[in-house]
């Protein structure tokens, strides 16, 4: 499957597609693979090109035609209720991590309207904040402009995805809580670091949070 997708990335958007060396990503787990969302070839990228078995979240509603879900399935995906706390989804992700497994997370839950980064999703910083996986932050851009929302078919335009180095929480202080949305924005300025500043949006200008704030 990994293999269809890479050739038909290829063979489309040819030398304007340009990706970080893949061989950034650790090759063991536990790994948050943790990106910004653009569009719905997004994950094809990293189903395409990235190395090893990886993991990922995937809206429920792909999963109701059986031929996307046959190809969702044979790409490591698995279903998530989006606008809820999916209790499922999330007993999943902490499986595959606790395996030591990698997993991807598109940032922001949903492809952004516009080229800047919507906010952090809050359960990115509660998957963090549990596993205590290694986060590598990575940013894409141009794929909005390849697939915007509402076009059926791609266009060939330049597309550009960057790996940024991995990083972990640091261990928590005794007595002190870490709030998942302040974890998550941490991970969303990370990422918003890897991109040209009009893709930054809310990011732009946010001063990187402290990894460990306290809950009062």
């Amino acid at each position: 499957m990994s293999l269809t997708c890479r050739a038909t990335l290829r063979g489309f958007f040819g030398r304007g597609l340009q990706l970080d060396a893949m061989s950034a990503f650790p090759a063991d787990g536990p790994l948050l693979v943790v990106c910004n969302h653009l569009s719905n070839i997004d994950p094809w990228i990293f189903g395409g090109f990235g190395p090893g078995v990886l993991y990922c979240m995937s809206k429920r509603e792909l999963f109701n035609n059986p031929v996307i879900a046959w190809i969702l399935a044979g790409c490591n995906c698995f279903p998530i209720d989006r606008g809820a706390a999916d209790r499922r989804a999330l007993r999943t992700s902490l499986d595959i991590l606790s395996r030591r497994g990698r997993l991807l997370i598109f940032l922001e839950g949903t492809r952004s309207a516009t080229p800047g980064m919507r906010r952090a999703e809050a359960g990115v910083g509660f998957l963090a904040r549990r596993s205590g996986a290694t986060i590598l932050p990575v940013g894409v851009w141009g794929t909005e402009a390849a697939l915007p929302r509402g076009r059926k078919f791609p266009k060939r335009v330049p597309i550009r995805l960057a790996i940024g180095p991995t990083f972990t929480l640091p261990e928590r202080v005794p007595g002190e809580r870490r709030d998942d949305q302040a974890v998550a924005d941490l991970i969303g300025s990370r990422i918003a670091e890897l991109l040209p500043p009009a893709y930054r949006g809310v990011y732009a200008s946010l001063e990187e949070p402290a990894a460990t704030p306290r809950v009062g």
